[in-house]
C-alpha cells in the first residue's frame, strides 16, 4: 500500500473515531435543520423577550410543566418567560447532537447586561412530535429549566 493511501485510511478511521455522530435513522441534515429553525424561532423569542410566538414550538410534555406551574396559556406563559432571567441577547452553536427521535444543541448564549463577560454554556433539547420539531428541554449550566 502506497504511503498515500495509508495516510488516507488512517485519516478515515480519525475521523469516524472523534468526528460527528453519523444521523440516527431517519434524521437527514434536512431534519436537523428543521430541528435547528425551530431553536433559531425560540432564539428570536429570548432576543426580543416576546414569547408569545414560542408557545406553539414548544413539545407537550412542556406545555403541560407550564400548565402545572398555573400558566398554560399562552398569555401566562409569555408574561412569566418575559419576566425571567438571564436575558440572553446573542447564540452560538458550539455542537450538535442526535439521537432518532431528539436533537441536542450545546449553545454558547451571551447575557444582554454582559455583552464583554464570559458566556452561559446553554443545552436546548429539540424534540420530534409527529412530523413537527418542538423544544422539549432547556438547561443552563447544571440546572434544568423550562424552557
Amino acid at each position: 500500500m502506497a504511503a498515500r493511501g495509508r495516510w488516507a485510511l488512517v485519516g478515515a478511521l480519525v475521523l469516524a473515531a472523534v468526528g460527528a455522530p453519523a444521523p440516527a435513522a431517519g434524521q437527514s441534515s434536512a431534519e436537523v435543520a428543521r430541528a435547528r429553525q425551530v431553536l433559531e424561532d425560540y432564539f428570536a423569542c429570548e432576543r426580543t423577550r416576546r414569547f408569545a410566538p414560542c408557545w406553539p414550538r414548544l413539545s407537550k410534555r412542556v406545555q403541560a410543566d407550564w400548565e402545572r406551574q398555573g400558566r398554560g396559556t399562552v398569555t401566562e406563559y409569555a408574561e412569566s418567560r418575559g419576566a425571567a432571567e438571564p436575558r440572553y441577547a446573542d447564540f452560538r452553536v458550539l455542537q450538535i447532537r442526535r439521537s432518532p427521535s431528539r436533537v441536542v444543541f450545546l449553545v454558547e448564549a451571551t447575557r444582554e447586561a454582559d455583552r464583554h463577560g464570559l458566556p452561559d454554556r446553554v443545552e436546548y433539547a429539540v424534540l420530534r412530535e409527529g412530523e413537527q420539531w418542538r423544544i422539549d428541554g432547556r438547561r443552563v449550566g447544571q440546572s434544568e429549566t423550562t424552557p
